[in-house]
């Protein structure tokens, strides 16, 4: 892709035994002023690199880089959290120089025998309700081919494994994501909505899935025509498919019949055909400007079900990582952040815990975060000081710095710390201080490596010392998979009685999404929602403390907590999940 309005358009490239098809990647660049590796799903997502000093010629620095591959791992591992097919899919990942495009895949091709081959390996993969509807009377792929003319029917290395027709390997690249290091970016999964940059985890999901089978071609070949399976899937009304590249065409699994998503129009746009027409911020539209999130949506998780991974049933959403910024003091006012992991009897969460100060690049920035996990009864679990030597001791039996920089998360500051830690269900606490009594800005952070394990991150809460302007307490927090009710509480009298004589007198309390709007505000808890704290059974003790309830959408969300009129003082902000 160029910016502007202008598309670079996709063309084959020949290979043998399979073809690489590059397809220009995600969007135009409407510019208006514009871990992977394992999980306990058995779908890997294996990423390899190109050489830092291609990174570099495209304009990274070395934290951008580190940023980047942290910002890969975990676009890795939204995907391998919902999908649990039986295989690797293997992905480079480089980068050109310059502002030509945002970035682009590059996939091996394989062609498929005939129709009923095809047909007969994803009747063979069906496991969801929308795999039954599509192979069913009356759905998508019928019994007969429903193109006349003659043809070919491909499927790209990465599905073809997924749905059987091809053995599965963990070495042979499946196909490339190269994007553009001109442009601006926000690689933070908390905060991917930035002014002036551009979200790249939604930039990364949008490749990945191409490379994963998520491209069209409608017909284009000499000196035979080609159709992706995807094709299958264009409709412009019922009984009525959309073999062309024009307008009209929506993604569709019943025949035509539930007409679910637009596509975009190539002839007019150019784009890839495949992607969404302009509309709702999605990672799989075809055009997008800075400054917006662009995350998989509920039809983005149905078409990757449908042309061959598996999809996860959830019963509910959970928090996939929490992170937290305040100022650290010392004594009473280090930054504390709790967790509450909650599952059946030997189920285990793997987690990754960071304390983070010079790499916050703000202003004040603790200097050496030193980090310690506690259980519930204070006891001492594990430590680390700067995260690049692993402190043996506790639950820390080996060396873990191979694996922190495997996970794709690690600190991009050696005075950093971070350990990883494998916990059975119950009450933890994660402490930052600064070392030699030192103080300044940190955040704590705790990342789920492991969303598909029967146990979940329930409760989260951080306490320290809330104090004005831009020294308030701001909690992050992401909500993956599903819907999830929760009750977000700003507590600060209720501490005194626990021996915190300096609490924060009057906390309010703001709870905004990922893009920065405002989702819902209280300031004194009986005022808003009353009735409904009440319900819950988590209504805070003081009257003058802060609390809602709401249901919240996958993504990224934040708490700010405040002193009203400026007051200060130790307060908590707390997260309880109620599914």
């Amino acid at each position: 892709m160029k910016s502007g309005n202008t598309l670079l358009d996709s063309h084959p490239e020949s290979s043998t035994p399979s073809r690489s098809r590059t397809r220009v990647a995600l969007w135009a660049i409407l510019v208006t002023s514009l871990m992977a590796g394992s999980t306990a799903s058995a779908l890997n997502i294996n990423l390899t690199y190109a050489p830092d000093s291609t990174f570099t010629n495209a304009g990274l620095s070395m934290a951008d880089i580190n940023a980047m591959k942290a910002a890969n791992t975990y676009t890795a591992l939204q995907l391998t959290s919902r999908f649990n097919d039986n295989i690797n899919v293997n992905i480079m990942v480089s980068a050109n120089p310059g502002t030509g495009g945002l970035g682009e895949s590059s996939s091996f091709i394989r062609s498929v025998s005939n129709y009923a081959a095809l047909r007969a390996a994803m009747t063979a993969d069906s496991r969801t309700a929308d795999d039954a509807t599509a192979l069913a009377a009356g759905g998508s792929v019928p019994a007969a081919d429903p193109i006349g003319t003659a043809h070919q029917y491909q499927v790209t290395q990465a599905q073809a494994k997924a749905l059987g027709l091809i053995p599965d390997n963990a070495v042979t690249v499946d196909g490339t994501f190269t994007f553009f290091g001109g442009h601006m970016y926000t690689y933070d999964p908390n905060n991917r909505a930035v002014a002036g940059r551009f979200d790249f985890i939604g930039l990364a999901l949008h490749e990945f899935t191409e490379i994963m089978g998520r491209i069209g071609n409608m017909g284009d070949g000499m000196p035979t025509p080609q159709y992706m399976q995807m094709d299958l899937f264009h409709y412009s009304a019922a009984g009525t498919r959309g073999l062309n590249k024009g307008p009209g065409r929506s993604f569709s699994i019943d025949n035509g019949t539930t007409l679910l998503k637009a596509f975009n129009d190539f002839n007019a746009n150019m784009g890839d055909l495949q992607d969404w027409a302009s509309g709702t911020n999605d990672a799989f539209n075809a055009f997008s400007s800075d400054g917006v999130l662009n995350d998989m949506s509920e039809v983005d998780l149905r078409v990757m079900d449908v042309i061959g991974y598996d999809r996860v049933a959830v019963a509910s959403g959970s928090a996939a990582n929490i992170s937290t910024r305040l100022p650290v003091g010392m004594g009473d006012n280090i930054l504390i952040t709790g967790f509450i992991i909650q599952g059946p009897g030997g189920s285990t969460k793997r987690i990754l815990v960071r304390a983070i100060g010079p790499s916050t690049g703000l202003a004040g920035a603790l200097a050496d975060p030193t980090l310690e996990l506690r259980d519930s009864a204070g006891a001492l679990m594990a430590s680390n000081d700067n995260w690049m030597t692993t402190q043996i001791g506790g639950i820390i039996a080996a060396d873990q710095v191979a694996e922190i920089q495997a996970s794709g998360l690690a600190p991009t500051n050696n005075a950093e710390s971070a350990l990883i830690a494998t916990l059975a269900p119950g009450s933890y606490t994660a402490q930052i201080r600064g070392a030699n009594s030192t103080t300044g800005i940190g955040v704590a952070q705790a990342y789920d490596l492991n969303l598909a394990s029967a146990a979940r991150l329930a409760n989260l809460s951080t306490r320290g010392f809330v104090q004005t302007g831009d020294n308030l307490m701001i909690g992050g927090f992401i909500i993956a998979n599903n819907p999830l009710r929760v009750v977000v509480r700003g507590i600060g009298p209720s501490l005194i009685p626990f021996g915190i004589p300096n609490a924060l007198a009057d906390p309010t309390l703001e709870l905004r999404d990922s893009n920065g709007a405002l989702v819902l505000d209280n300031n004194n808890w009986r005022q808003t929602q009353e009735t409904e704290l009440i319900g819950t059974g988590l209504q805070p003790s003081d009257n003058l403390e802060s609390a809602l309830v709401t249901t919240l959408q996958p993504g990224g969300y934040t708490a700010l907590l405040r002193g009203t009129n400026n007051g200060t003082g130790v307060g908590v902000v707390e997260v309880f999940a109620l599914q």
